[in-house]
C-alpha cells in the first residue's frame, strides 16, 4: 500500500510516495496513537490553564481544535490498521 506524504508548513502534497510493510504500517501506526495521546495531555493542560484563569474563549478555541486533530488523527490511524 501507498502512502502520500504531507508536509506541515505548506499542506501541500507531496508527488512521491512510499510502499511499506505490514510491520511498517503497524509502527507508523503506533507512533499516530502515541503522538495522539501525548498532544491531548500537552493540550488539555492548556485548556485547564485557560480556564482557570477565565479565558473561556481561549479554551473553546483551543479544544476545538485539539478535536479536530485529533479527529484527523483518528481517521488516519483508522485507515493504517
Amino acid at each position: 500500500m501507498d502512502i502520500a506524504i504531507i508536509t506541515e508548513s505548506a499542506h501541500e502534497e507531496i508527488t512521491r510516495s512510499v510502499t511499506l510493510s505490514n510491520d511498517e504500517w503497524l509502527i507508523l501506526s503506533q507512533c499516530v496513537e502515541s503522538f495522539s495521546d501525548t498532544y491531548r495531555k500537552q493540550h488539555s493542560q492548556t485548556i485547564a490553564t485557560y480556564v482557570t484563569r477565565g479565558q473561556l474563549d481561549q479554551a473553546q478555541a483551543e479544544a476545538t481544535r485539539m478535536n479536530e486533530l485529533l479527529r484527523k488523527l483518528d481517521e488516519l490511524q483508522a485507515n493504517l490498521v
